[in-house]
């Protein structure tokens, strides 16, 4: 069963998916969120050797459109950016990927405009249906239904929730969507870019829109503002279900344990309720996952241990993609297992969890190395992004420089100074550098003697552990 817990500020909105009572999803928005949101843009500049441009929309930073975000609406795939798209030119983009520290927003051409049962795709003209909807009699009826009613160049996803869906509602919904476009198109002829022309709902309506189904028991939410607005929303998809809305006043995240889940996402180990656990590491280019057994011993032969533990790890893995917001390549690190049955049915585990994900996931098998390698589609910034700033003493590697390295850096560096005129050398140092240096009396009196120097250390709060500053007075 599934709940909504929702917290709503003025400075900010939370939503939380809780799955048989353990958070899976975490949402959360402030006033400048726009992933979503249409724009009518003016390009600014081509970059070809990047096949990318960046796209004025009225932001404080200019938005990023890769040349693969282009080419449906482009009359050649295989066009060079430079081709299809000056400087100065209008286009209609819209944010697939919000803005971050100092990166501007990720935006493309590819037009999404989603309800409950159906995703508009304007520019496109396929009709996709969800691989949840296993049903190869109700597939066809559906693709039918839409390919007899649906405009040319106008593509439909028909999400899973048309599995339980009468013909009626699917079709209401469609028509609904192609007013908005229509909409959409008098606002983009009328407005001067850059212009928002389109604003998409709130997270609290997307959570809806997304996870409304009948798994869900109820919605907690601490404004009674909101009650008015889901059940108008709930109307509105005509659900044959219902559902329980609860107001709870206070700290929601907290008095349900959600803070506390949180936190213990930005750790990168997990640990696993055999006594096993993972270590997540993210890079630049992917996410590394590592299954380790830890105090978990098992009772029985050592590959009965090893496939237990993996079958917890693969059932631990997809809620924490989900819970930190992971996406691109995923490669995990299982404990290797000799059983080739073994191995696929941890491969199994894993496919069915990641059915219960919004965001397209794809696994491609193991690796000659033994890795189970995936892929993820991410559209917002995980946990640690949000949570935590890049360490100014690290730079993000997440180590720190040793300090008896460092002081001996310095050392040296005093040591070749004897060529100054002056007869006094000055060190402004941390205090921290400064404390672990004047202990070491013997060799500051080795530096005064090559140098012919008096040495005068000074300590600096203002100075990072590891700047410093060394002049002749």
């Amino acid at each position: 069963m599934r709940d909504i817990i929702a917290e709503v500020y003025p400075w900010e909105a939370r939503v939380a998916i809780v799955e048989d009572d353990r958070l899976v999803e975490v949402f959360w928005a402030d006033q400048e969120e726009n992933v979503g949101n249409i724009y009518k843009g003016r390009v600014k500049d081509v970059i070809p050797g990047l096949s990318c441009a960046f796209i004025d929309i009225g932001l404080a930073k200019n938005a990023f459109l890769y040349a693969g975000d282009i080419a449906r609406v482009s009359a050649n795939k295989g066009a060079n950016i430079a081709d299809v798209l000056k400087s100065g030119q209008e286009i209609m983009v819209q944010v697939k990927k919000e803005a971050f520290a100092e990166k501007g927003a990720r935006v493309t051409g590819d037009i999404t405009i989603p309800g409950h049962f159906l995703v508009l795709l304007p520019f496109q003209n396929d009709v996709s249906i969800s691989r949840k909807i296993v049903g190869d009699q109700r597939r066809e009826d559906l693709r039918k239904l839409i390919e007899k009613n649906k405009p040319e160049r106008v593509g439909i996803i028909l999400r899973t929730a048309c599995l339980e869906a009468e013909d009626r509602e699917i079709m209401g919904e469609m028509n609904r969507l192609l007013e908005v476009w229509q909409e959409l198109k008098c606002r983009y002829d009328r407005n001067k870019a850059p212009a928002l022309i389109y604003e998409d709902v709130n997270v609290l309506e997307r959570a809806l829109r997304d996870y409304l189904d009948g798994d869900i028991r109820r919605i907690i939410i601490n404004n009674l503002k909101l009650q008015d607005k889901i059940n108008r929303f709930i109307k509105q998809q005509n659900a044959a279900f219902t559902v329980s809305i609860q107001f709870v006043e206070g700290d929601l995240f907290e008095k349900y344990g959600l803070e506390k889940e949180i936190r213990k996402a930005l750790r990168r180990k997990v640990w696993l309720k055999s006594g096993g656990y993972l270590i997540f590491d993210s890079t630049e280019a992917m996410t590394v996952i590592d299954v380790n057994s830890g105090k978990f011993t098992g009772k029985n032969d050592f590959e009965d241990t090893v496939h237990r533990l993996n079958l917890e790890a693969a059932l631990e893995i997809p809620r924490q993609l989900r819970l930190r917001s992971i996406g691109g390549i995923i490669l995990v690190d299982f404990i290797d297992m000799k059983d080739e049955r073994h191995q696929a049915e941890v491969v199994e585990v894993m496919r069915q969890e990641l059915d219960k994900d919004k965001a397209h996931s794809r696994i491609i098998g193991l690796t000659g190395l033994g890795f189970l390698e995936m892929t993820r589609k991410k559209s917002r910034y995980g946990i640690a992004q949000v949570f935590n700033d890049e360490c100014a003493n690290c730079h993000g590697r997440g180590h720190t420089i040793n300090i008896l390295s460092l002081a001996c850096e310095v050392k040296r560096k005093l040591a070749n100074l004897g060529y100054l005129e002056k007869d006094e050398i000055v060190a402004e140092l941390h205090p921290h550098l400064l404390e672990f240096i004047l202990k070491d009396e013997k060799n500051l009196g080795y530096i005064q003697h090559v140098t012919g120097k008096k040495v005068k250390l000074l300590g600096n709060d203002s100075l990072k552990l590891d700047a410093y500053n060394i002049f002749s007075a």
